[in-house]
């Protein structure tokens, strides 16, 4: 009977932990009404400046009743239903919060930004990003929704406000790409990797294409940003209830799961996974703005760099041997 009160306190306290260290950033996130005040603030900037870039929408309100945004970001000459479309969800699970700061950052450069590049993309790509999808979770930096549900498990049954709202904007803004974007729990020390749905696991043969050329570009380019990320496909037969999964068997559509490590030291260096995010995104938008070749060919010379630089490394070693 000690023994296993022990073992019980034992547990008590390692799930403790592992609460704590979700929250060890808290102090430094946003919460829902910062981020409606920041997304308000930049409507009057976007507005004044004349760039007409920025929409910001209630899809539907939370259990406790907080607004779930729809951001949208595109060129105001441009009509978005002749545009890619990329639809990012953030936040489905509250205690991962490196999507939405990362979201909340992309969106401020690309309303802002006045460069050529900025504004041939937005000609090209219309990002829709749902920044905060569980407000009531993420405010109290837990995984579930207010009524306690997984909203990451309730795609097939559609049983949650949150899920229904956003699975009714998806619907309607009928996406080329969407990016599901997550991190692991605190105490899930595998490293940051990339999914989609493989042949396998009932998707059609051009997402499935299209959908691997795609990651092995956002592999790529992460890695040029000394970022190595591990890469699969779900290939099992597992209910498609997940984001990731159900959107490409019942929606036909490209999606990837993004998901970015906590544990460790990691839950400090936010700075770290909100930059995997933002360059995930963006590599999935400048592939859908035209710009593979581009991409495959930066990606090609670092790889060549590096390889040369191991190359170097390597004789130097040989060579210092040799003298002794």
């Amino acid at each position: 009977m000690k023994k296993h009160r022990l073992a019980r306190a034992t547990a008590f306290l390692a799930l403790a932990i592992i609460a704590s260290a979700a929250c060890a950033d808290k102090a430094r996130l946003t919460t829902h009404k910062e981020m409606m005040s920041r997304l308000a603030s930049l409507e009057v900037v976007d507005a004044v400046w004349g760039y007409g870039r920025l929409k910001v929408a209630s899809i539907g309100r939370s259990v406790n009743g907080k607004d779930i945004p729809l951001v949208t970001v595109s060129d105001p000459n441009v009509p978005v239903e002749s545009t890619k479309r990329l639809f990012v969800i953030c936040r489905q699970h509250g205690d991962e919060p490196a999507s939405t700061e990362a979201m909340l950052n992309l969106i401020e450069d690309l309303v802002l930004l006045a460069d050529e590049g900025t504004a041939d993309l937005l000609s090209k790509v219309s990002f829709l990003v749902v920044p905060m999808m569980n407000p009531d979770g993420a405010d109290r930096c837990v995984r579930r929704n207010a009524n306690g549900a997984d909203l990451n498990r309730d795609w097939l049954g559609l049983q949650q406000p949150e899920t229904r709202y956003v699975c009714a904007a998806i619907d309607a803004a009928a996406p080329d790409v969407i990016i599901d974007a997550h991190e692991l729990s605190p105490g899930n020390r595998r490293s940051d990797f990339v999914a989609t749905a493989g042949p396998a696991y009932g998707v059609s043969p051009e997402v499935a294409l299209e959908s691997g050329r795609m990651q092995r570009l956002v592999i790529g380019m992460l890695r040029t940003h000394d970022m190595e990320v591990r890469s699969y496909q779900v290939e099992d037969q597992h209910p498609a209830r997940l984001a990731h999964r159900y959107f490409p068997v019942y929606g036909n559509t490209t999606t990837f799961l993004f998901e970015t490590r906590q544990a460790g030291l990691r839950q400090y260096q936010l700075q770290y996974r909100m930059k995997l995010h933002i360059v995930g995104t963006m590599t999935v938008a400048k592939y859908l703005a035209g710009h593979e070749e581009e991409l495959a060919r930066r990606i090609a010379a670092y790889d060549a760099h590096r390889r040369w630089v191991q190359l170097a490394s390597r004789s130097k070693k040989s060579a210092a041997k040799r003298k002794q």
